[in-house]
């Protein structure tokens, strides 16, 4: 039990024993000079004044600073504003690709001319993504937050670069015709292998980054305990967090 909460404790008792004496005082004596009464009253008021002595000698600890970090939301707000011009191709493309299918759907192309089209556009739409990766790539090379893990980025860049030029190679023959569409279509696929492999890589680069200054910031503001805000926190006191 906290000693706040003790001292709450004896200090109703008191009260209540206090009022129960003063109440047995005047039903028993003719004018309520009990002795007995008296001595118990002092004896209740010494033990006030330890106990209020005692609790303006404790060091209480003072109550703990907790943050929260929106991590996602970060990501969203930092990073992707960066690369808005080449996501919003990617997404151009995608939609293309929804409006092909749907075309086909509806009788208005045979199946070759299907086939031929769902490559080049799904070509384009890889390329697409590849430069919405290449884009923030760049970006972290030229900011100086990443400084420390330069070299690394390079090197991720370099491997990079023979992806797109993969890519760039099939989009030509993909505008010329493609004559193998099952083999055309496998290399794609490992290509889009290759693709989201780098895609992971950078969002886990942002994402430490975004815990290596959520730390500082903790450390330079005087927080004890910063914990990262997911859907399971359903309430926080936005004045306090």
């Amino acid at each position: 039990m906290k000693t706040n909460t003790v001292v709450l404790l004896l200090l109703g008792s008191v009260a209540l024993g206090f009022l129960g004496g003063v109440v047995g005082g005047v039903l028993l004596g003719d004018n309520g000079a009990d002795p007995a009464l008296a001595n118990k009253v002092s004896a209740l008021e010494t033990r006030i004044g330890t106990a209020e002595q005692r609790m303006e000698g404790l060091d209480v600890p003072p109550p703990l600073n907790i943050a929260f970090v929106d991590a996602e939301g970060l990501f969203l707000k930092v990073f992707i504003p960066q690369v808005a011009t080449e996501r919003q191709s990617m997404e151009n493309k995608q939609r293309e690709i929804l409006a092909l299918r749907e075309k086909y759907a509806a009788g208005e192309l045979d199946q070759e001319a299907y086939q031929q089209q769902f490559l080049k556009l799904q070509t384009e739409a890889m390329l697409a993504q590849l430069s919405v990766n290449l884009g923030m790539l760049d970006k972290m090379l030229a900011s100086g937050g990443f400084a420390n893990i330069r070299a690394d980025l390079q090197r991720l860049k370099d491997q990079a670069n023979p992806l797109r030029a993969e890519l760039e190679r099939m989009l030509e023959q993909s505008r010329a015709g493609v004559l193998d569409p099952e083999g055309f279509m496998a290399q794609l696929q490992g290509l889009q292998g290759a693709t989201e492999q780098l895609d992971q890589v950078l969002t886990q680069v942002a994402a430490s980054k975004i815990v290596e200054i959520s730390q500082r910031t903790a450390r330079d503001e005087g927080y004890d305990l910063v914990l990262r805000k997911k859907e399971i926190v359903v309430y926080w006191d936005q004045d306090k967090i």
